[in-house]
């Protein structure tokens, strides 16, 4: 391996922990490789919000599916069991995948948010993971659970007394122990799903095993004001910088404003001494020297285990992880001037294997992933 190489597969094994500036290169650097692109290439803005990405994603007139990375000094948004601390001494990173209704797009989110958090150095990282379904799984688990509230509603502090009546999922987020422990008695989410979002959820919790993603169910995990359909979270296990990780799928809210799906995942962190400066986007990194085509879902699943196996071998890389077709992914990669091809097609997914081609000649090598580090270090 060059000496260019070496280093940078030595930074991504040991990065900077602590630094807030340290930490938003990291997380950047990991989004790239896991196919996230800066939110610079949809809006001229040099300050970035959930709102401000998702919606100049959701507006691109592109039928792909867009993944985007920002970073924001001031987050739009932060779920109520995150409220640590004073909220303006928190900044954001934020991913958004915009047009998709497949599960893939929560299962990147959750891969990449693990392999940031992980590689940072927070141990035992493990998501947390809940179902509330569409509007029709959302009505029927709220006639039930305002119910259920009703018979207890003396027990209720004062403020859920007063939601119990008009939005009874506010409980969820009610730190009192006496309301938390009425509401772990009372109905699941997951057991008003409708048949379409109980498919949907059970792919999604199929692939994260298929990606031994330590995972857990949490029917307490609430969702929030931006009607998500599926909610995850990842504890941070106390560290001194990462205050929380959480994200999920927000279709309904996101299709009135612009008619697509959407999912979005957010890193908060104590931003110390950070700037405005700080949340520029930063320099572009060095040319990639792979390109990898995924094709179909199955690929794209076992595609994010590659994408761990290339980064750790320290050779920077592409993807297009929201390319449907071949077509697209070709001509990214010829933009990108990337001199080889890593192909997994559904048939490499199921051998264990990826097609390693070079775009000068067009010679190409099946190479089983289990030989794959050794052989991309063998690249020229």
């Amino acid at each position: 391996m060059s000496t260019s190489l070496r280093a940078a597969a030595e930074t991504l094994r040991t990065p900077s922990r602590g630094a807030p500036a340290s930490f938003l290169k990291h997380a950047g650097e990991v989004a790239q490789y896991f196919g996230f692109q800066h939110a610079r290439e949809f809006s001229p803005e040099r300050s970035y919000t959930f709102a401000k990405v998702a919606g100049a994603a959701s507006e691109s007139r592109s039928a792909e599916p867009h993944l985007l990375y920002y970073a924001s000094g001031s987050p739009m948004h932060i779920p109520g069991d995150l409220r640590l601390g004073k909220q303006n001494d928190l900044a954001e990173f934020g991913l958004v995948i915009a047009g998709p209704e497949e599960s893939l797009a929560e299962v990147i989110l959750m891969r990449t948010l693990v392999t940031i958090l992980t590689e940072w150095g927070l141990p035992a990282v493990r998501v947390r993971v809940n179902a509330m379904g569409d509007r029709d799984s959302k009505a029927r688990f709220g006639r039930e659970l305002s119910g259920y509230l009703r018979k207890h509603f003396e027990t209720l502090d004062e403020e859920c007394r007063n939601n119990a009546t008009h939005d009874p999922a506010k409980v969820y987020h009610c730190r009192s122990e006496a309301c938390r422990a009425i509401v772990a008695s009372g109905p699941r989410a997951m057991n008003f799903l409708s048949e379409k979002s109980r498919l949907h959820f059970r792919e999604v919790l199929e692939h994260i095993e298929e990606l031994n993603i330590p995972y857990e169910l949490d029917d307490m995990l609430p969702g929030d004001d931006r009607e998500s359909r599926i909610s995850f979270a990842i504890d941070t296990g106390g560290s001194p910088l990462i205050v929380g990780a959480a994200g999920g799928r927000f279709d309904d809210h996101m299709k009135k404003q612009s008619g697509k799906p959407l999912c979005a995942a957010h890193i908060y962190f104590r931003k110390g001494a950070l700037n405005a400066a700080h949340f520029m986007p930063t320099k572009k990194s060095a040319p990639p020297r792979l390109f990898f085509i995924q094709l179909g879902v199955r690929a794209k699943i076992q595609g994010l285990t590659v994408v761990d196996m290339v980064r750790r071998a320290g050779i920077p890389m592409r993807q297009t992880f929201d390319a449907r077709s071949l077509a697209p992914q070709i001509e990214a990669a010829k933009v990108a001037g990337t001199p080889h091809l890593i192909i997994m097609g559904a048939r490499e997914a199921l051998d264990g294997t990826v097609i390693i081609r070079a775009l000068d000649n067009s010679t190409q090598q099946i190479v089983a992933l289990r030989d794959l580090p050794r052989t991309l270090k063998s690249l020229r």
